[in-house]
């Protein structure tokens, strides 16, 4: 007996070289190699989910939703597993967006992909999110590589909140937390009155602080420390709401994703900017004024020796600069500015300029520092044999003289080396 074996070179007989002496027709037909074994396993994986689709097409017809004909075809006569107009679960079940999918009951190719793209006359009236609109409906044109983003960040959403509540779910969405689940979590915080207003003041504020932003819909496509700050208003609606656990959920991926923890315990007043966010960290009991702005690496937290009330509060109007920390259960009064690089341990009054380690008293606002984002303390650095320090002075920028500057209280310092 003489037989080709599939994976065995020339032709085994008997019981000299034979591997086995029943081969399916199957298995012959098919190249031998990794190339045929891989090609058979695709073959194999796509007739099982085939059969796993109408499998389950069957069933849904065993329960009233319609029958299945020939092939496992229904009566509409798609194919099982296709979307459809009246299947408006199905895109949840599956896990992915539903605008991805080709309408099967379409007339023509066209309406076969038109999900709802919401018109400007449908789209709701604001005047941020019309410009957001605008603006990426220009982007689309400019960058037709980003037109599918647009679409599925901005166009395809009928109001601000319903395009925020993507956005942040697709960035923290992960295999066991899908976006088509967070969103609806996301929605029911962001459709409240105080929540939105309060993200429609942030996004603004973001694009006049910020002179990298030069547009709105930069800040809400791209701007992580947005981001951050936005899911930490949902996160603490479910916290104040008694549901912990998500909120803490909320704030370990916010944690993993954008480089800023916030408890969902902090409060935020309104029209907040969180520049840049990486290394952002605000304790439970923090409280944040309206109208404040915090840059990268600001600390909020506590000394470690307290419990309860244990973390900063801040006024309205406050500039806290990048690399600052704030411990304590202390008072930072509105309209006051903390140095780069500061350490506060003491409350600060009001309109103060606060700069050093430990932070001291080196002068007075005037304005909104939160606003005017000017962080310069109009200083000079004094080195010497064994410290560096920091020295605020008062000096006219166009005196040309070689004269040393003269501190205010009348004492000479030396010129920088």
């Amino acid at each position: 007996m003489r037989m080709r074996l599939k994976g065995v070179g020339g032709w085994a007989t008997g019981s000299a070289r034979r591997v086995s002496t029943r081969v399916s027709p199957r298995q012959v037909v098919r190249p031998s190699g990794a190339c045929g074994r891989l090609r058979a396993k695709r073959e194999d994986e796509g007739e099982a989910w085939e059969e796993y689709q109408w499998r389950k097409e069957e069933r849904r017809s065993q329960n009233g939703n319609g029958a299945t004909g020939a092939r496992g075809e229904n009566a509409a006569g798609r194919r099982p597993g296709a979307l459809s107009t009246e299947d408006e679960g199905t895109w949840r079940e599956q896990g992915f967006a539903f605008y991805q999918n080709r309408r099967s009951s379409a007339e023509d190719e066209f309406a076969a992909w038109d999900w709802g793209h919401v018109n400007k006359e449908d789209a709701d009236f604001n005047p941020v999110w019309t410009c957001i609109r605008k603006e990426a409906e220009e982007e689309s044109s400019a960058e037709p590589l980003l037109s599918s983003r647009m679409y599925s960040s901005v166009l395809s959403h009928q109001s601000f909140e319903m395009a925020l509540a993507n956005i942040l779910a697709n960035g923290i969405g992960d295999k066991n937390l899908l976006p088509c689940q967070l969103i609806h979590i996301f929605l029911s915080s962001l459709q409240k009155d105080k929540i939105r207003t309060a993200a429609l003041l942030d996004l603004q504020v973001t694009k006049d602080r910020d002179p990298a932003c030069k547009s709105y819909l930069e800040a809400l496509v791209n701007f992580k420390g947005y981001h951050a700050l936005q899911l930490h208003r949902i996160s603490h609606d479910c916290y104040s709401a008694g549901r912990v656990v998500m909120a803490q959920m909320l704030q370990s991926r916010s944690s993993e994703v954008y480089g800023v923890d916030i408890h969902p315990g902090a409060k935020f007043g309104k029209g907040i900017l969180i520049d840049h966010g990486t290394g952002v960290v605000v304790g439970e009991t923090a409280v944040i004024g309206d109208n404040s702005s915090l840059l990268q690496g600001v600390t909020l937290g506590g000394t470690g020796k307290a419990s309860g009330d244990r973390h900063p509060k801040l006024g309205n109007n406050v500039l806290i600069g990048a690399q600052a920390t704030v411990l304590g259960n202390i008072s930072i009064g509105e309209g006051s500015m903390i140095a780069a690089g500061s350490v506060v341990l003491k409350d600060v009054p009001a309109n103060t300029l606060i700069a050093g380690i430990p932070a001291k008293v080196v002068g007075s606002t005037k304005g909104n520092p939160a606003t005017l984002m000017d962080q310069l303390l109009g200083s000079m650095i004094r080195f010497t044999s064994s410290r560096i320090s920091l020295h605020v002075i008062s000096f006219n920028k166009e005196d040309s003289s070689e004269e040393p500057p003269k501190l205010q209280t009348g004492v000479a310092v030396s010129p920088p080396l």
